[in-house]
């Protein structure tokens, strides 16, 4: 699995890459998720720095979540909001 993770969050960049994830860098290669603090990015210009599958991709706002969380929702490529 191709992950874009935006470059302010290097931990959770580095916790997830020590899980086994791909992590891209540049827009040559499609990515399946996108890991950002969506209260603080611009979600537009992350859509002009990466490649998305065709299929789309899964975009999750990492706000308040755990490394843990975070790899629940790829796992199972969902999320539900508890509140």
């Amino acid at each position: 699995m191709n992950i874009y993770i935006e470059k302010e969050l290097k931990e959770m960049k580095q916790a997830l890459a020590n899980k086994g994830y791909n992590i891209v860098d540049d827009n040559s290669t499609p990515c399946d998720a996108i890991i950002c603090n969506l209260k603080v990015c611009d979600l537009a210009s992350i859509n002009q720095e990466v490649n998305l599958k065709r299929e789309g991709a899964l975009i999750i706002d990492c706000g308040s979540k755990s490394v843990e969380d975070i790899d629940y929702i790829l796992n199972n490529r969902s999320y539900s909001n508890i509140l």
